[in-house]
Order: C-alpha cells, then sequence, then structure tokens
C-alpha cells in the first residue's frame, strides 16, 4: 500500500470510530517510600555480568538467576560465600570473589550508592544513587 492509501484507511476508519473522550490525565499514584531491610546491606557490584546466583552456599546448590548489576550485600558469609538480598526480600547466594566494590554502568547513575529498602508495590531492592 501506498502512503496515501494507508492515511485514506485511517481516516476512514478515524471517521467510523468517532471521537473519544477519555476524560482528564489522571497523574500517577505516589511511589510509597521503600521499606527497611530486614538486614543491612550494602550496594555492590557483581565481578562479571550475569553471575550466577545460588539458593545455599555451595555450586552444587540449585541456581536461581543471575546478578544484576548492583547487588545488596549482607554481611551474613559462610565460607567463600556471601549472601545477597533479592527480590521480595529473599535472599541468594554468591561466591564472595565475585562482589566487588560498586561501579556505575551507566553516566548518570551517581558515584555512590546505597540500598534504600524493599519497594512495597512489588517487593524489588531499591537503590539511591548519590554525586
Amino acid at each position: 500500500m501506498s502512503p496515501a492509501e494507508l492515511d485514506r484507511l485511517s481516516a476512514q476508519r478515524q471517521a467510523e470510530i468517532g471521537s473519544r473522550d477519555w476524560g482528564a490525565p489522571v497523574a500517577a499514584a505516589p511511589e510509597a517510600p521503600p521499606l527497611p531491610l530486614k538486614d543491612p546491606a550494602t550496594c555492590m557490584s557483581p565481578r562479571t555480568e550475569f553471575e550466577t546466583l545460588y539458593a545455599g552456599p555451595s555450586k552444587h546448590a540449585k541456581k536461581i538467576g543471575v546478578a544484576l548489576p548492583q547487588l545488596a550485600v549482607t554481611t551474613t558469609t559462610s565460607g567463600e560465600w556471601t549472601r545477597i538480598i533479592r527480590g521480595q526480600g529473599r535472599y541468594a547466594w554468591i561466591p564472595t570473589a565475585d562482589v566487588l566494590p560498586w561501579h556505575s554502568t551507566t553516566v548518570t547513575a551517581g558515584t555512590r550508592c546505597t540500598v534504600a529498602g524493599i519497594r512495597p508495590s512489588d517487593g524489588m531492592v531499591v537503590f539511591s544513587y548519590q554525586q
């Protein structure tokens, strides 16, 4: 179809359905402040993208996901493993050697990262970035 024919069909369809009154725009509900964490956590980064996360402190434990660019790292360790907080306040384990000081993966994220808490609407870990 040519652009002119598409324009004609679009105008015809618009005439068939008529105008619509969607009402006044609705503002998004304000986001509730993050809930505090059960355990203190530090914002850190994984050694590489997509580091494997485990259900327990062992390479033989079930693999339950991969690490995001920032991790909420707890002070709990077991041997050479460190526990992190995931969504909905669940925990995962990552080899301690694979946890590094936080570094920004974007230009605008800031120079310091902190763990702000858990977002009540969906249970995701909330990070805060400061200059």
